[in-house]
């Protein structure tokens, strides 16, 4: 049991799987609005302000919601300040549940609001760690138990007191505990899983590179120059033609180490997978040793595999005012959805923790992330 099993968020660790997705919340505000109105139904006549419900259904389901657009793509990371405005809409709620319930002729076993509680406990677990969960959870099914024994314990002719609020608290309980242990299992189980999947953490694949473009340039130079200087040794003298020759072998020669000095690790990379760069400036350079192995894993990766379009990879980097750069890197997969996920997820969280805002539109197979200005802190 590893202590960061309990501090990781199950969208943390694997962004981009289908149960970190923001239909998750959307669904838990559907399940509340199901339950909660059929039940306001049954019980129409039963209750003396039936129309609380209604406004407490209308309440917990837009707590839902609110973590839905709290964790859409280029948001701020969720955490205990996102997840205070829905754990008020659902105390707002579970109040107005409780006034309805008041000197109502339901039983406690059929209040629809503990429910309600539970899907907002489970709305929030993808996007929290066992522990922030585990707080959430335990915080509203108190209020929740207190709010059940308030509403049906004064009145209760079937339940004793102490029945009343372990009944109207059970639901948050179970809630509580299938999302924390929901939480954890995923996070344990799949960083075990990445711990077999991850990438390269050395600088071994750039060095490799860097001499292979090394020893190609100086064959191309070398198959230029050489028979030229042969045939001077042979002749025993040096002619017009032979100075006019070497000027324009100069020429090509300066020309081609200009290149060759002007080219990042970046487009040393793009000479051997199928990467287009846009890098007018020359930012890859600043990148530091850590986000060029995470990139460069990420590449390589993309671009041996068989699933990757010719030309698959389109890589931009854009200085901003800050002294930030922009970086935003376009695939194009024939893989599902699954394998793409199972391709990508290793080294975007290596890379993720390297830069900034990493974000991905899997509808436009989109990669974008910041790298911050130099001397700053990342």
């Amino acid at each position: 049991m590893s202590r960061d099993d309990w501090t990781v968020s199950p969208q943390q660790i694997d962004p981009l799987s289908w149960f970190t997705r923001p239909l998750v919340p959307v669904a838990f505000a559907l399940l509340t609005v199901v339950v909660g109105l059929a039940t306001t139904f049954f019980q129409w006549r039963l209750v003396g302000e039936p129309w609380l419900d209604v406004l407490a259904i209308a309440l917990i389901a837009s707590a839902c919601v609110l973590v839905q657009i709290s964790t859409r793509p280029l948001r701020p990371t969720f955490g205990p300040r996102q997840a205070l405005a829905p754990l008020a809409l659902a105390v707002g709620g579970l109040a107005l549940a409780t006034l309805s319930a008041i000197d109502s002729d339901t039983l406690v076993q059929y209040w629809w609001a503990s429910i309600g509680v539970g899907c907002v406990v489970a709305a929030l677990g993808p996007f929290s760690t066992a522990r922030q969960v585990l707080v959430y959870g335990t915080g509203l099914t108190v209020v929740t138990a207190a709010c059940g024994y308030v509403a049906f314990a004064p009145d209760s002719n079937v339940w004793p007191g102490l029945s009343v609020t372990l009944i109207a608290g059970c639901a948050g309980v179970i809630a509580t505990v299938a999302t924390a242990t929901f939480c954890y299992v995923v996070v344990s189980r799949t960083r075990l899983l990445l711990r077999g999947a991850e990438p390269p953490t050395q600088e071994g694949p750039s060095d490799e590179l860097a001499r292979r473009v090394e020893r190609r340039t100086l064959a191309r130079l070398g198959s230029r120059v050489a028979p030229f200087l042969e045939g001077i040794a042979d002749a025993g003298e040096v002619t017009a033609a032979d100075r006019a020759l070497a000027g324009q072998l100069a020429r090509q020669l300066r020309s081609d180490l200009v290149s060759q000095v002007n080219r990042t690790w970046l487009d040393s990379v793009a000479l051997f997978g199928r990467i287009y760069v846009v890098d007018p400036d020359r930012l890859a350079d600043r990148m530091n040793p850590a986000q060029r192995t995470a990139l460069r894993a990420l590449l390589l990766s993309v671009t041996t595999n068989p699933g990757a379009a010719a030309g698959s990879l389109f890589i931009e980097l854009r200085g901003e005012p800050d002294g930030s750069t922009a970086v935003a890197l376009s695939l194009d997969f024939s893989l599902p959805e699954g394998r793409r996920a199972m391709l990508l997820a290793p080294y975007y969280l290596t890379l993720q923790t390297t830069v900034d805002s990493l974000t991905w539109d899997p509808s436009r197979d989109l990669l974008r992330f910041q790298l911050p200005a130099q001397g700053s802190d990342t």
